[in-house]
């Protein structure tokens, strides 16, 4: 208005202007015809809508946006794994990725990268909640590789820093334009609507810095897919877009788009994992820790993880109610959230209770107590009246009060919570924390005042105590997510969020706190919480579980026996005779001793022993395991010197037995071994190893490449424990697509314990799933308390939204699966310009150029400076 300079976008600033209503309003005349370039008639650039297989249909309308969300997430994690199996376009972009992972890690290993701090691998970005959930990728991704350079920013922080003509400085955080080195990084654009304003805007931008970008969006059709089906050409074998086929999703609350991503990352981490490990000079280049072991418990807690799933919001993957017996777990968390709710609108009840009693006092001209007064005819003298006028005004004050507390006590509730707004804090590990205070903040957002709800949240292992503890007061709501400390990786994390939330519950005044409730798998519950929620574990038990289990047993049993005894001892009232004692004392013993058939572990795969660990106890029990396994290896390291020299001597004649069997493999006797005669002889010995193993197991041998075997090197494969143990594994299914196999042990370990060397502790074989433990907490744990934590805060939403027009007759109502800002459908606000996308794209390929070109000159000058001065 008024100004000479319209606001036209940068690529069209040259069209003309024309000036309308007094020079108020700048006109610009854009033409479609001029501006695309495609001969193509309109007919074939049109996108059919209906019957489109990349297209997903509308949802149908229902009462519930939310509710339908939720109970979605079974059927919609049992698609995403049933798709995964088979040969689609999820595939053919895990081929795609796989193939730039596989050029970036030879680019690695041939020294063609500079490993450097600022380098970039992968860069991982997105916006809100799904940059929370890729945060937690990456932190997986990175422990899983720890000397690839992994990152996970925000899409306005790259924005704000490479796609502005200024830089807008990243203040607190390590990221600039010199300590990020962008140079074609392999990049996942992670944006389940697939149009949010940032990561769309990187899109764009980030095609000048790399020529492998991938996005996670829950459908094919979207307008990042629209940008990269551009760029690598529009034929699905270079697609480039993983889609959750969850489609358009328009209730506020991310529940089903939260999961759905998690679960589709979960798969990308296994197929990047696999890409990597299965090259030995890709996997040592990377640093890996990650085993195929590892990832194939993983992937069997993810195959088991739909029950739990099915159990926790009710619902099974085909969209049918399961039965009572099985939504104990649901029916839990809805009645947690329908307690807060009435916590939440106790305000507006007794302002309903306050307004009748008003309204009926004044009205009939008899308050309570002037009433009961005239009816026992205590009103004659004047003193009484004042007395009983008075009486009636401290009523009157304090009438709002005196309702809350009558309706604490008709429901049971807690009579010493201050009589405020509610305040809810919400603990766990930081992306379901933040996702969850995110969904619940949505739900209350449209709510009335009365009924307001205040969300905070943090990292119980972490600041939570430093941030919200001083806010606790009586009434505050504490929601926790427990690990499963039950996993000796996990006990000493599940110890200091039992302790964070002691601590917030031990703060008091007036002999009040706040009110905290757990959900985790551990059954114990905390003395200082008002409830713990039980989540079924699916999974099978871990080695280290078993073991624990095995002593809780067997503590049991025995402390069962003498519980006998002496109940036997009190109904008989007299002595057990000296022949039941001495065999009952020597039964013990015999258990306390361990005997042998009763320490063989159980293969069942549920726990034996019937009594609850509780966090300290646990923490307890494995260090004292740790220790006596400890102990033993140092027992075992203080030999006599003749049995070290026995040793030696016996490992001599290992080695002259191996050079025995090495002769006679080489057939040729070239004093190497060829692949042919290393397979021909092992199927020799056993003709159900596949070739296909044998072979990858040459090729881990063969440490130069030069494929054959010197006898160093063969000397490797004969030390292996057990050579079946080492092909067990393997990463490709029957018809040749890469797949991680669920392991298909009766409890984790069993193979491993198995196939382990004479002499060797199970607690400390242990140790070497540890990772996997890690793993199973951040891939498959935390989802299922972030699922249990949509049920619970929905049911809250639900009983407030429904509360306002009962109590109306419909005149009053709001929906909880909007909010004000009305911007989840179309996208997702931005504090981040992209008017200069555009631009900054062609000056940014411009100096990658030079760049590359200066690189190239000053190569070629070197080389050439060097012949010349050596001729």
């Amino acid at each position: 208005a008024n100004d000479g300079e319209p606001a036209v976008s940068p690529p069209n600033r040259n069209l003309g202007v024309e000036k309308l209503m007094n020079n108020c309003v700048n006109v610009v005349l854009l033409h479609q015809s001029h501006q695309t370039s495609s001969s193509r008639p309109l007919s074939k650039r049109l996108t059919l809508l209906e019957n489109n297989e990349f297209i997903k249909p509308l949802l149908d309308d229902c009462a519930d946006p939310v509710l339908g969300d939720i109970c979605d997430i079974p059927r919609i994690c049992k698609r995403i794994q049933d798709d995964w199996r088979e040969v689609g376009l999820n595939r053919m972009t895990a081929w795609n990725l796989a193939n730039c992972i596989r050029a970036r890690m030879k680019a690695r290993v041939d020294g063609n990268i500079k490993c450097r701090g600022s380098s970039l691998d992968i860069l991982v970005t997105g916006c809100e909640v799904s940059l929370w959930v890729a945060e937690q990728f990456v932190s997986d991704l990175q422990k899983c590789f720890p000397d690839l350079f992994i990152r996970a920013v925000s899409s306005n922080k790259i924005l704000g820093l490479f796609g502005q003509e200024l830089a807008m400085p990243c203040t607190g955080f390590p990221y600039s334009q010199t300590s990020m080195d962008i140079k074609d990084p392999i990049v996942i654009i992670v944006s389940h609507s697939g149009g949010t304003f940032g990561p769309l805007a990187c899109s764009n931008l980030l095609q000048s810095f790399s020529t492998s970008i991938f996005t996670v969006t829950s459908e094919w059709d979207t307008q990042i897919g629209k940008q990269l089906r551009s760029m690598y050409s529009d034929d699905l074998l270079s697609s480039r877009i993983f889609s959750t086929e969850v489609g358009v999703r328009p209730a506020e609350p991310c529940s089903v788009s939260v999961v759905a991503t998690h679960q589709l990352l979960t798969y990308i981490l296994e197929h990047i994992c696999v890409t990597i490990i299965s090259d030995p000079q890709f996997s040592k280049a990377a640093g890996a820790i990650v085993t195929e072991r590892d990832l194939q418990v993983l992937e069997r807690c993810n195959q088991h993880n739909i029950a739990a799933m099915e159990e926790i919001v009710g619902v099974d993957s085909t969209g049918n109610r399961i039965h009572e017996k099985r939504s104990k777990t649901e029916q839990e968390l809805r009645s947690a959230g329908n307690l807060w709710a009435e916590h939440i609108l106790e305000n507006a009840k007794a302002y309903i209770m306050s307004f009748i009693y008003v309204v009926g006092t004044v009205t009939s001209g008899f308050p309570l107590i002037s009433g009961l007064a005239k009816a026992f005819g205590l009103t004659g003298s004047e003193g009484a009246f004042y007395i009983i006028r008075f009486l009636d005004a401290l009523i009157y004050f304090w009438l709002p009060q005196i309702n809350i507390t009558i309706l604490r006590l008709v429901q049971g509730r807690n009579l010493r919570h201050r009589m405020v707004g509610r305040t809810v804090i919400i603990g766990d590990c930081p992306w379901v924390a933040q996702s969850a205070e995110a969904f619940l903040s949505k739900i209350f957002a449209c709510s009335y005042s009365i009924a307001g709800l205040n969300v905070m949240s943090g990292n119980p292992a972490d600041h939570l105590v430093h941030r919200h503890t001083h806010r606790v007061v009586r009434g505050s709501l504490l929601v926790c997510g427990r690990p499963d400390g039950r996993l000796p990786a996990l006990t000493s994390l599940e110890a200091s969020t039992c302790l964070s939330v002691n601590q917030a519950s031990s703060i008091q005044s007036l002999g009040g706190t706040c009110e905290s409730i757990t959900i985790g798998h551990n059954k114990s519950k905390l003395p200082l919480t008002h409830r713990a929620i039980y989540l079924k574990s699916h999974r099978p038990l871990f080695l280290s579980e078993k073991i624990l289990d095995n002593i809780d047993a067997q503590e049991d049993l025995v402390r069962q026996r003498k519980e006998k005894i002496k109940e036997e001892k009190e109904r008989r009232n007299r002595r057990i005779s000296l022949s039941r004692t001495v065999s009952f004392l020597m039964e013990t013993a015999r258990f306390g001793r361990g005997d042998k058939s009763f320490m063989e572990l159980s293969l069942s795969r549920s726990r034996q022993a019937k009594t609850t660990r509780s966090s300290p106890s646990l923490l307890g029990a494995y260090v004292n395991l740790e220790r006596d396994a400890r102990r033993k290896r140092t027992q075992s390291n203080d030999v006599r010197i003749s049995n070290v020299i026995d040793s030696m001597l016996k490992a001599q004649q290992g080695v002259e037995n191996t050079r025995r069997v090495f002769n006679e493999i080489d057939v040729d006797s070239d004093g190497v071994v060829s692949l042919t005669e290393f397979i021909t002889a092992y199927q020799k010995i056993d003709a159900e190893i596949s070739e296909g193993h044998l072979k990858q197991l040459f090729e881990e041998a063969d440490i130069d490449g030069n494929k054959q075997l010197s006898f160093d090197e063969f000397l490797k494969v004969a030390r292996m424990p057990n050579l079946l143990a080492e092909l067990s594994t393997k990463n490709r299914d029957s018809r040749g697509l890469v797949q991680v196999q669920a392991s298909r042990e009766r409890y984790f370990g069993e193979e491993l314990r198995k196939h382990s060397p004479p002499g060797v502790n199970s607690m400390a074989m242990s140790r070497s799933q540890h990772f996997s433990m890690e793993l199973y907490e951040s891939r498959i744990a935390s989802l299922q308390r972030f699922v249990s934590m949509t049920v619970m805060f929905h049911q809250m939403g639900l009983r407030v939204q429904t509360f306002f027009p009962k109590i109306s007759f419909g005149l009053l109502g709001y929906r909880m699966d909007r909010t004000h800002s009305i911007m989840r459908i179309a996208t997702t606000a931005s504090p981040v310009s992209g008017a200069d996308v555009r631009e900054r794209m062609e000056e940014l390929r411009l100096m990658l150029k030079v760049e590359r070109s200066v690189h190239l000159i000053a190569r070629t000058w070197r080389k050439w400076n060097k012949e010349s001065k050596s001729g």
